[in-house]
């Protein structure tokens, strides 16, 4: 399951989408509106994604579909799904994590840790700083 950064504009490849007749022709020249594009924001009802340009074909029947901050703006699990005319259905499973947690994992952005918050003690943090400091 491929990683977004939450409340971020990215652009994603979907597909391939091939033919509903036969199931293996490349379809390259279809359109694909803002509006056939459907997202369901950690499990929530599907709708349309809020970017609005249409999927553009790159090659082999993969679409770069754009999202803006809008489709990107809840953590969790995001589902894209296509239905067009003449190909299969597509669909896309994402998990769309906080900025923090993919600015630690994918940026030189270090992951902020509280040892508070590790042991529920003031004490136990000041005694690790004793510790360590010097």
């Amino acid at each position: 399951m491929l990683e977004l950064r939450q409340g971020t504009a990215v652009t994603v490849k979907v597909g391939p989408f091939v033919d509903e007749t036969n199931g293996k022709d490349i379809e390259g020249g279809l359109t694909i509106t803002s509006s056939e594009v459907r997202l369901s924001k950690n499990g929530g009802d599907i709708a349309a994604k809020s970017e609005a340009s249409s999927a553009t074909h790159d090659e082999l029947g993969v679409y770069g579909v754009a999202l803006n901050t809008s489709d990107t703006d809840t953590e969790g699990r995001l589902q894209l799904f296509i239905h067009e005319s003449g190909a299969l259905p597509v669909w896309e499973n994402y998990m769309v994590l906080s900025q923090a947690a993919w600015d630690a994992k994918y940026s030189t952005s270090k992951a902020e840790v509280n040892v508070v918050q590790i042991s529920g003690d003031a004490t136990a943090a000041d005694n690790l700083e004793t510790a360590c400091d010097g």
